[in-house]
């Protein structure tokens, strides 16, 4: 019995003193490898995936900035009208006159207004926030119903594509809070009773949603979102 306990402390001790074998220690390096090699292309992803990031914000900066630039325009000749208003008119009555400027003065109102929105969009371009929500397809839809119903628009920015590759459509969802009242109520009305028909198709990193919408919820229209680094967004309307 001394003798075989002997023996088996002696084999033990020479297995611990051998080490791993050939074959251990190269599937261990394999794996360090593999994981090395996986880490090198999400570090590659992130990065291209942020420069795709900043591109979108400077074409959507661009966008916003010539828009600016064209209702700045309009302001001037609406309060060029303006003055003509003012001047006097041979047989005009001096309630059609008051009437004139009552309606001109509401036209440069809501141009300013607009413009100081837009103003305030252009110095958010550079900030981007990403939400649980945007996890999966039908959250990111959802939120826009959502957003209807509450009329809390300010997440709305952060849901068109970061590259900037979504339509002219989806961009007007994405920036409605900077948008005059009568487009804020009009995207209220087509979206507060919103609901998903059926399941989404997914494939890969797109996916489609239809929705009914409308104010009797009786109008139906596909959604397209694309994936971009495991958070939705809305590309297409």
């Amino acid at each position: 019995m001394k003798i075989n306990y002997i023996l088996t402390i002696g084999l033990i001790i020479l297995t611990i003193s051998c080490g791993k074998s050939k074959k251990e220690i190269e599937q261990e390096k394999a794996q360090i490898e593999l994981e090395q090699k996986a880490l090198a292309e999400r570090k590659e992803k992130e990065r291209i995936h942020l420069e795709k990031i900043e591109v979108g914000k400077s074409k959507l900066k661009m966008e916003l900035t010539n828009e600016l630039d064209r209702l700045k325009k309009m302001l001037v000749q609406e309060k060029n009208n303006l003055n003509e208003i003012n001047k006097f008119q041979l047989g005009r009555l001096s309630s059609t006159k008051e009437k004139q400027l009552t309606e001109q003065n509401q036209k440069i109102n809501i141009l300013n207004d607009y413009i100081r929105k837009l103003e305030k969009e252009i110095s958010l371009t550079s900030l981007r926030e990403t939400f649980d929500f945007q996890d999966t397809p039908e959250g990111v839809v959802n939120y826009i119903f959502q957003s209807a119903k509450s009329k809390d628009f300010s997440k709305l920015r952060n849901l068109c594509d970061p590259y900037g590759e979504n339509d002219a459509d989806t961009r007007r969802i994405c920036l409605v809070e900077m948008q005059p009242t009568e487009m804020q109520n009009r995207f209220v009305e087509s979206f507060e009773n919103g609901r998903i028909m059926g399941n989404p198709k997914i494939e890969n990193e797109t996916a489609e949603i239809e929705i009914a919408f409308g104010q009797y919820s009786d109008k139906l229209e596909k959604i397209k979102l694309i994936k971009r680094m495991d958070k939705w967004y809305i590309g297409s309307y």
